[in-house]
């Protein structure tokens, strides 16, 4: 009863039909010189294996959750709020929930994340937010693990999609790049079943900026 109780998508699609309506442009690595970056374990892997960090910010670490994204303090950087409050940044990304899995509903979970959203919006009102959907899992994985699978995985995904606005907030899934025909993490791309190997991190920053979000020019 437990595990189908946080496996229950409680959401639907709808969430993720409606942020797909975006149009999303296709940018540079310049697009991201005022981004701020903060995650778990798959963001350093982002971190470490692109030359995305050579432009952004990143707060992110191994373990990390929603419930400690904030207050984390982030060696040798302090935390995400005192960032914050001392830099002005334009874009903010967020993944956070493969940590999550196992504590909790899909309804706690999202209760927490909005938490951090509204934190980020109060601070830097002027910031577009892209909500990250959590990267899914390989199909071995998927079949033989309760909790770590792809259904709780798509259910949390479905309910953090329903916070993107396509105006401030925009919800973006990396699945897209990195999954096989069967919508499972592909298999050759991870040493674990669950990060991507060094050199698939690429595949992600690709996606990145094939989805930037670019305001349109005034209308003469």
């Amino acid at each position: 009863e437990y595990l189908n109780h946080i496996s229950a998508d409680i959401y639907g699609d709808a969430g993720v039909m409606r942020a797909a309506q975006y149009d999303f442009s296709q940018v540079d690595e310049s697009y991201f010189d005022d981004a701020l970056f903060i995650g778990d374990s798959r963001v350093v892997g982002l971190r470490d294996y692109t030359d995305l960090s050579e432009h952004a910010d990143f707060y992110c670490e191994t373990s990390l959750t929603i419930q400690k994204m904030l207050k984390e303090n982030f060696s040798g950087k302090g935390t995400v709020e005192e960032a914050l409050s001392e830099n002005e940044y334009g874009k903010i990304y967020i993944m956070s929930g493969i940590n999550e899995l196992g504590v909790g509903t899909t309804e706690n979970f999202m209760e927490q994340y909005t938490q951090v959203v509204d934190t980020i919006r109060a601070a830097q009102p002027q910031a577009k937010i892209f909500i990250q959907g959590i990267m899914r899992v390989t199909g071995k994985k998927n079949s033989s693990d309760a909790i770590f699978n792809n259904s709780n995985i798509n259910a949390r995904n479905n309910a953090i999609a329903t916070l993107a606005d396509n105006k401030q907030i925009f919800y973006i899934d990396v699945n897209e790049a990195v999954c096989d025909e069967e919508g499972n993490l592909n298999a050759e791309y991870t040493f674990d079943q669950l990060h991507l190997l060094g050199k698939y991190n690429d595949l992600w920053k690709q996606f990145l900026m094939a989805h930037g979000a670019v305001d349109a020019p005034p209308q003469d």
